[in-house]
């Protein structure tokens, strides 16, 4: 199973220098992935932005958003930043990619919510399309360069409902998701695979899975009010996502072991404090 890492984007008060200085720590102690998460309505860094810096000061580790929210960009602007990003970074992105849930973010990027789910089902197509050159509609031209590989970049598909399970077997190649229970993660991963059979597609779907996490007595503090504040929109169930977030190496190293059992390829760790000793601390204990 790998290990890797996000980047602290979405950390109010985060420096740019901390997110560099991130990257490079997570890359020289061996972590396989650096990503980046995307909420619009937070005071954060743009998951895209983040991620050429980090292209910038490495060199080996792969780059993965986790996730970006496809439907607030248009096609042509996604397939043109993320074709981008890629020849950036030397064929190394991997995108992660989901509908969004949360209304606001899509109120201030003035584009609609209701459909966003048929947008996005159209925009994996579209992807695609324009990432092999495909000419759009009222152009002469296409509107960015390619992606290094294959004139594409490999998907990792948000979501837990049966439709994310098709959407992964038809466009991608694995499945992200948020932080389940083991059981969670048992019952969701077994209808990917199934999806993914019935598609006719070989191998087997990767399996990817966000863990948030705090090490260290002077990041508890910090830590929990960093996700009350992110989760404040759900009230008092934001209180739980403090108590699932693992402090302790023994905690940490239960959760990991938890997911092997569960089939779990990847386990991806999203910071709660953005101090880049958080990056050795976790280092410690999983690698």
């Amino acid at each position: 199973m790998e290990i890797s890492l996000a980047l602290p984007n979405m950390i109010p008060g985060a420096s740019g220098a901390a997110l560099l200085d991130w990257a490079r720590a997570a890359e020289e102690r061996g972590f396989a992935g650096l990503a980046a998460t995307e909420r619009l309505v937070y005071p954060g860094y743009d998951p895209l932005v983040a991620l050429a810096a980090a292209a910038g000061v490495t060199e080996r580790i792969r780059l993965m958003t986790n996730v970006l929210i496809a439907p607030l960009r248009s096609d042509a602007e996604l397939a043109k930043q993320t074709a981008g990003l890629d020849q950036l970074c030397g064929g190394r992105l991997v995108l992660g990619l989901a509908p969004g849930v949360r209304a606001d973010d899509f109120a201030v990027a003035g584009r609609s919510f209701d459909d966003r789910v048929d947008r996005f089902n159209a925009s994996l197509r579209a992807l695609h399309e324009l990432w092999a050159g495909k000419v759009p509609p009222g152009c002469d031209r296409a509107v960015g360069p390619s992606p290094v590989s294959d004139d594409r970049i490999p998907l990792l598909i948000g979501g837990i409902t049966a439709a994310a399970a098709r959407r992964v077997a038809r466009w991608a190649q694995g499945w992200t998701a948020p932080g389940l229970s083991a059981a969670q993660t048992v019952r969701a991963a077994e209808r990917v695979r199934a999806a993914w059979s019935s598609a006719g597609r070989t191998g087997a779907p990767r399996i990817v899975m966000l863990q948030r996490f705090a090490l260290g007595s002077d990041a508890a503090e910090p830590a929990a009010a960093f996700v009350r504040d992110y989760f404040a929109v759900l009230g008092d169930a934001a209180e739980d996502f403090v108590t699932a977030t693992p402090r302790s190496a023994s905690a940490i190293r239960s959760v990991l072991a938890e997911y092997a059992d569960c089939g779990v390829d990847e386990v991806v760790f999203h910071p709660t404090v953005a101090d880049p000793v958080q990056v050795h601390r976790l280092a410690d204990v999983t690698l």
